[in-house]
């Protein structure tokens, strides 16, 4: 069986370069007009190649932690949750 390999990993990054969000998404576009509608400014980079689901929350879950060793614990201005995904 065959894993679907459809979700990227990207950051959402400002005008100075400082990374204002870490995200997975299937489509890059809708998810960059999404954060636009928001309000949050910045430009979506895709940071990884095609992936599962499941690799990319992992991913995500690590881009976090190594902002957050970089900038004294803190996570980057718009994500709420320290792994990343829903907060349920």
């Amino acid at each position: 069986m065959r894993r679907n390999r459809n979700v990227f990993g990207y950051k959402l990054k400002s005008r100075w370069g400082r990374t204002t969000y870490i995200g997975i998404t299937n489509n890059p576009r809708r998810r960059a007009a999404q954060h636009r509608r928001s309000g949050k400014q910045g430009r979506l980079t895709v940071s990884t190649r095609k992936m599962t689901r499941s690799q990319a929350r992992r991913w995500e879950a690590a881009a976090l932690s190594n902002h957050r060793r970089s900038n004294r614990g803190r996570n980057p201005r718009y994500n709420k949750t320290r792994t990343g995904g829903r907060r349920y």
